[in-house]
């Protein structure tokens, strides 16, 4: 009964159809375990038949009803494991480890974040809500790795053949373990608290190794053993619980690898970056608390901002009257949201009778665009906008308990939507050039022009291109 409440809610606040939220009701109930934990709406979208939009709707208006649960990981280019935060976005930093790869790992919002979504356990319990429930022999990996990379099935007979112990480090307590091995390279493994110490059996060393398990890190990260039988001592340093696995470990260092050697094949399916998921309007709309770090704010690779700005606002006013004008001013920003939403994109702030939104990628800022001017005669014929984009590198912020983007991205996309006309479009030759843009400009039948502009603040001629 529980679970149909929240449904309910669900179809409600989202505005989804009934066989939506009946196709994702028998998903919630009929799927694997492996499928409800870490998953992706992008994936769901493939299977359910719903675009990409509705399906990160749905997930976001499900987790807000408490079906679903969200978790922010940074994942490692090298192994793709995901490096869970506790503190969800807010915790993120600049820079993470990644203890298997021994490698730092740059926290970009644009493709090392992934936002995954696992069942709420007040909907249905599934075996990964608590690990003591995990057959650490076949499982610990799971807990370890993004669900969104799927290894070779050579890879994964390896990593289980190798596998020499597994158990369970008590809080701030200690677990012994003994094991055989033979000359080569092998990991002690944490996943839980991404915790790695990588160690090497030969000829010459103890037979005795301990370590220190803390949150992120494994004192010390790398040790000799002599090959044959040895004790495992490990000291558990946080406050839960940690399953842990020794196996033999399938990415020797470049020294230890013979003719055989054989990198390991993964695929990777597509998954919600951390960039596609703070544009998205639903998630700005619902989650506010979900805030980015407030040191320093976070860097994003590519972002692209879009501003409108109604022509002649100012006459309008003096020539219906300010209930009337604004009246139409609050019908076109509602319009306007909407069709930002539609494409996936977000509304940042309105900044007198102009938008500020923000677009995962210029295609679909370019789609909603032509859409504007299309749809903005339905509030009132006289009225005409004038938009200008731009794509690029900026910083998201937190500013006043909202999210916000700064930086010469930002400014030139202002500065380029001051050079449109009424119903004009004025773009950079970034965001004309990118993949699919030039085709909508075509089946809208845009004309089009290049020119060098000089921007206000800007060094140097800026070449854009204007569409009408």
């Amino acid at each position: 009964m529980a679970t149909a409440s929240r449904l309910e809610a669900l179809q409600h606040a989202g505005g989804f159809s009934a066989s939506v939220v009946e196709n994702f009701r028998r998903f919630l109930e009929e799927a694997s375990d492996e499928a409800l934990f870490r998953t992706s709406p992008l994936r769901y979208a493939e299977s359910s038949g719903l675009s990409e939009r509705e399906a990160i709707d749905l997930f976001l208006h499900a987790t807000r009803a408490g079906i679903l649960d969200f978790s922010w990981g940074v994942l490692c280019p090298g192994c793709m494991g995901f490096m869970t935060t506790t503190g969800g976005f807010r915790e993120l930093s600049r820079t993470r480890y990644c203890s298997l790869c021994r490698v730092k790992v740059p926290v970009s919002v644009d493709d090392s974040i992934e936002v995954a979504f696992t069942v709420s356990p007040a909907v249905r319990r599934i075996r990964y809500h608590d690990s003591e429930n995990l057959d650490l022999d076949q499982e610990v990996f799971r807990l370890f790795f993004s669900t969104s990379v799927r290894h070779d099935e050579d890879f994964a007979r390896f990593v289980l053949s190798g596998m020499k112990a597994t158990g369970r480090a008590p809080a701030d307590g200690t677990l012994e373990l003994t094991a055989r091995f033979e000359p080569r390279g092998y990991v002690l493994l944490a996943p839980e608290l991404h915790s790695v110490l990588h160690f090497e059996a030969g000829s010459e060393g103890p037979s005795l190794l301990e370590v220190e398990l803390h949150d992120g890190r494994a004192i010390p990260d790398f040790a000799r053993v002599k090959a044959g039988e040895v004790r495992i001592v490990v000291r558990n340093r946080t406050l839960r619980r940690t399953p842990l696995a020794v196996f033999a470990d399938p990415v020797p260092p470049p020294e230890l690898r013979d003719a055989s050697f054989r990198p390991p094949q993964r695929v990777l399916l597509p998954y919600l970056s951390g960039r596609k998921l703070i544009t998205n309007q639903t998630f700005t709309d619902l989650f506010r608390s979900e805030s980015i770090p407030a040191e320093g704010g976070l860097e994003l690779k590519d972002l692209t901002v879009l501003f409108t700005d109604l022509k002649g606002s100012t006459a309008m006013y003096e020539r219906i009257g300010d209930l009337r004008a604004y009246d139409l001013v609050r019908r076109h920003f509602s319009k306007l949201r909407g069709i930002v939403a539609q494409r996936g994109g977000a509304v940042v702030k309105t900044i007198g009778d102009a938008i500020m939104a923000s677009f995962s990628e210029p295609r679909l800022a370019m789609d909603a665009a032509v859409a504007m001017n299309r749809e903005i005669r339905e509030v009132g014929p006289d009225l005409l906008l004038k938009i200008g984009m731009h794509t690029g590198p900026c910083i998201a912020v937190e500013l006043n308990e909202r999210l916000d983007y700064f930086g010469q991205t930002v400014n030139v996309a202002a500065r380029v939507q001051g050079l449109a006309e009424g119903s004009e479009i004025v773009v950079t030759e970034p965001v004309f050039g990118a993949p699919g843009v030039g085709e909508l400009a075509r089946q809208a039948r845009l004309e089009v022009s290049r020119e060098n502009a000089n921007l206000k603040g800007i060094g140097g001629a800026t070449p854009v291109v204007r569409l009408r």
